[in-house]
C-alpha cells in the first residue's frame, strides 16, 4: 500500500518512524502546504516524492493518513474521498456526529476506506484487557475511569483553543472515550459534563459521568492541568491500572487478593493501527470493525 502523510507537524514525524516498521506500508511522500517542508520531510524519511495536496491526490498512491491540525480535517478528508483514496485521520477526526456520518457516507460511495485514527484501542495490552474483561476475569464490571491530564502551554492562537475543533475534552478526552468505549462495548449515555469551555474559547479542563448500561464511567481531560494520567477498571473480583494507557504495554491487575503484573508487545504506539489499516485496504474493505463509523460516533456522543 502507498501512504502519503498530509501535514508536517510533530505528530507527523511520530506517525513516519511508525510507517517505517510496517511491511505493508510504502511511505512514499508528505503533502503540506509549504513545498519545502514536505521536500524536507521526504527526505528526511528517504521518500520519492513530495508535493501539495493536489499532487498527492492526483497520483496512484493507495491512502493519505491526515496529520494537520483539527479544523483542516473536513475539507481534507471530503478531497482525499472525492479522489478515490483510501483515509486514515488523526484524532479527533470531526468535530460532531452530522459531519462523521457524512464523510462515512461518501467513503462508502466512492468505495475507499475511511478511519479515525484511534491507536489507544489496537495496543495489545487494551485488547489483553478486553478479552480479560469479556472472559470474566474481573468478575462483573461496576466502575471504569480514564484520565488524560496533561501540562502543556501552547500560544494564544493555537487551535487547541478553537471553540468549534479544539478543546481539552475532543483532543485528549477522546483517547479516554475511545478506550472506555472499546473495552465495554456498550453504549454509552452522558449523565453530566463540566467543562470551562466558552462559545469564544474552547474546554481546558473537562470532566464527564457516563452510563455505560449500568455501568459507572468517569473521565477527566487537560491540556494544562499535572495530574493522573491512567486507565481503572474495577470489577466484583479485582480491578486494573494502566498508566499512559493510549501508549502502555505494561499495568497490573489485582484478581481475588493476587496481584500480578500485565505485560504485551509494544513495536511503537502507532504500529497497530497503521497495520490494521493497511490490512484492510489490501482486502478491499471499506469499513474498520474496530473503528468503525458506529466506534467514532459513540466517542463523539461523549466528546462533542
Amino acid at each position: 500500500m502507498k501512504l502519503v502523510i498530509f501535514g508536517c507537524g510533530i505528530i507527523a514525524n511520530r506517525i513516519a518512524k511508525s510507517v517505517k516498521l510496517v511491511d505493508e506500508i510504502e511511505l512514499v511522500g508528505f503533502g503540506s502546504k509549504s513545498i519545502d517542508k514536505a521536500k524536507e520531510y521526504a527526505e528526511k524519511y528517504e521518500c520519492k516524492e513530495y508535493g501539495d495536496y493536489d499532487y498527492f491526490l492526483n497520483s496512484d498512491v493507495d491512502a493519505v493518513y491526515i496529520a494537520t491540525y483539527n479544523p483542516s480535517h473536513y475539507e481534507l478528508i471530503k478531497k482525499c474521498l472525492l479522489a478515490h483514496k483510501n483515509v486514515i485521520c488523526e484524532k479527533p477526526m470531526l468535530s460532531s456526529i452530522e459531519l462523521n456520518n457524512e464523510l462515512f457516507a461518501l467513503a462508502k460511495e466512492n468505495n475507499v476506506l475511511l478511519m479515525e485514527a484511534m491507536k489507544a484501542v489496537f495496543l495489545p495490552l487494551i485488547i489483553k484487557i478486553k478479552h480479560m474483561i469479556n472472559d470474566g476475569e474481573l468478575g462483573e464490571i461496576k466502575d471504569i475511569r480514564a484520565s488524560f491530564i496533561r501540562g502543556e502551554s501552547f500560544k494564544p492562537d493555537h487551535w487547541i483553543f478553537d471553540p468549534k475543533t479544539g478543546g481539552a475534552l475532543r483532543d485528549v478526552g477522546s483517547y479516554c472515550a475511545a478506550t472506555m468505549n472499546y473495552l465495554l462495548d456498550k453504549n454509552p449515555t452522558v449523565i453530566s459534563k463540566v467543562t470551562n469551555g466558552t462559545d469564544a474559547r474552547a474546554d481546558t479542563i473537562a470532566n464527564v459521568e457516563i452510563d455505560y448500561e449500568g455501568i459507572a464511567g468517569h473521565l477527566s481531560a487537560s491540556n494544562f492541568l499535572t495530574g493522573d494520567n491512567s486507565l481503572i477498571v474495577q470489577g466484583t473480583k479485582g480491578m486494573i491500572k494502566v498508566e499512559n494507557f493510549w501508549k502502555a504495554k505494561e499495568g497490573y491487575c489485582l484478581v481475588d487478593g493476587i496481584e500480578y503484573k500485565l505485560e504485551e508487545e509494544l513495536i511503537s504506539d502507532f504500529y497497530y493501527e497503521l497495520k490494521h489499516f493497511a490490512e484492510l485496504v489490501d482486502k478491499g474493505i471499506i469499513e474498520s470493525p474496530i473503528m468503525s463509523k458506529d466506534a467514532s460516533n459513540k466517542i463523539l456522543t461523549i466528546t462533542q
